[in-house]
């Protein structure tokens, strides 16, 4: 065993053979082969989509692509290859899509039905809040019902509520805490309509209506006159009236006008005196009655021989009441209509022989007596400053004159206080 060890050991240590020296620029021959090598490289890599066409391979040094010229081999394009990751592995492949549970238009639909099922069972309680109307071009129109908590808020917010109005649960747009009542006032030196109103709190309207004043020239040092506690105007009622018609026109809620008169029953009777909060006069009444309307004007210019009032009659002597005035003029002299109006009378008496009565809006008439003719039909319509007849002598009169007067809601008022 020793020798074959010993023999084995010399033959490793034995001179090796000699290896030849590596050549020194050494060109190898330049066969067909090399050359392909060196002129096609590696083709790169491409991933194509699917269903799309594959590319031909061009050389890069070359412009043909269907096929090479001749004496050239064939160059085949690279057969496709599954992607490769950056580590070296292939990627994971997407997981499988899962079916969704239900179809969209099935959600839809469920949704629908869902929405329909509500409004069918709460319709009656949709209907109180919400109003659905046709309109006329079609389609339709939603109007959302009245929510009284909201409006309470409000009407909180606008003005504080009284504790009655708060029980209540409603709001009383005029604020009253207590009934209607008259308060009495003795007219002073240096006093005006506009300053005891201000006095008082109210309006103008309040005192001349509560005092049924035609002027305000005529207020009197001494003349009592009635002061109401509430603001508005006192209203006698008419046959054919009722509350409700009452409050409309006059655009005062009702409820004001209940609580105010103390009513507890919807049956009135004609005469009956009301007081109506929060009216106003009528605009024109409230001017003239200041004497801020030049709406009337002298019927014909002539000498006052008559005043308005009390005076001894010129044919008797017998104290009476005059309830117009007289202006003396020549015969014929035209009479012209002293305001806009209608002629509702033509007529003639033995007290005022030939007369016109015109009647005017807001409640005035005028009339004109004493006429030698009239010029004017019943129902024609005349406008201020048209001539309506002349002045004559005809019925009770000692000479040619005018009789002229203004009524106010079938009142006489005194035309002086009127006429500009």
């Amino acid at each position: 065993m020793n020798d074959i060890i010993r023999q084995q050991q010399v033959t490793r240590r034995g001179p090796q053979a000699a290896v030849p020296p590596k050549p020194q620029n050494t060109v190898l021959p330049q066969t067909n082969l090399m050359t392909q090598i060196k002129q096609q490289p590696a083709p790169i890599q491409r991933y194509y989509k699917k269903n799309e066409p594959e590319l031909p391979v061009i050389h890069p040094s070359r412009t043909w692509a269907s096929s090479p010229p001749p004496g050239d081999p064939p160059i085949k394009a690279p057969a496709k290859r599954d992607p490769i990751s950056r580590d070296g592995y292939p990627p994971p492949a997407p997981p499988p899509r899962k079916p969704s549970g239900i179809p969209r238009l099935t959600i839809v639909v469920l949704g629908g039905v869902a929405i329909f099922a509500l409004i069918a069972l709460n319709w009656q309680q949709a209907a109180g809040a919400l109003k659905i109307s046709l309109l006329p071009e079609g389609g339709y129109s939603l109007d959302p019902g009245a929510d009284p908590g909201l409006e309470q808020n409000l009407a909180r917010y606008i003005e504080p509520l009284t504790p009655s109005q708060a029980e209540a649960g409603e709001e009383i747009p005029l604020n009253m805490a207590e009934t209607f009542a008259w308060d009495t006032y003795t007219v002073k030196k240096g006093d005006n309509i506009s300053k005891i109103a201000a006095n008082f709190s109210i309006s103008m309207d309040a005192v001349i209506a509560s005092n049924n004043i035609s002027s305000a020239k005529l207020l009197q040092v001494g003349e009592t006159l009635r002061i109401p506690n509430m603001d508005g105007i006192p209203y006698t009622v008419k046959k054919g009236d009722n509350l409700l018609k009452i409050a409309k026109s006059m655009g005062v809620p009702l409820e004001a006008i209940l609580d105010a008169n103390d009513i507890q029953s919807d049956n009135i009777l004609a005469g009956t005196q009301l007081f109506i909060p929060g009216a106003k006069m009528k605009k024109d009444d409230l001017n003239i009655v200041l004497g801020l309307s030049d709406r009337f004007i002298y019927p014909i210019r002539g000498r006052l021989t008559s005043p308005f009032g009390w005076r001894n009659d010129p044919i008797s002597g017998v104290r009476r009441y005059h309830s117009a005035i007289d202006l003396a003029a020549s015969h014929g002299t035209p009479i012209k209509a002293a305001m806009d109006g209608r002629i509702s009378t033509v007529g003639l008496n033995s007290t005022y022989g030939k007369y016109i009565i015109i009647t005017h809006g807001n409640g005035y008439q005028t009339m004109y007596a004493h006429m030698s003719g009239t010029s004017v039909k019943q129902g024609a319509y005349v406008y201020q400053g048209n001539e309506i007849g002349k002045v004559g002598s005809t019925g009770y009169s000692t000479g040619p004159h005018l009789h002229f007067a203004i009524y106010k809601n079938g009142r006489p008022v005194n035309p002086l206080d009127f006429l500009k």
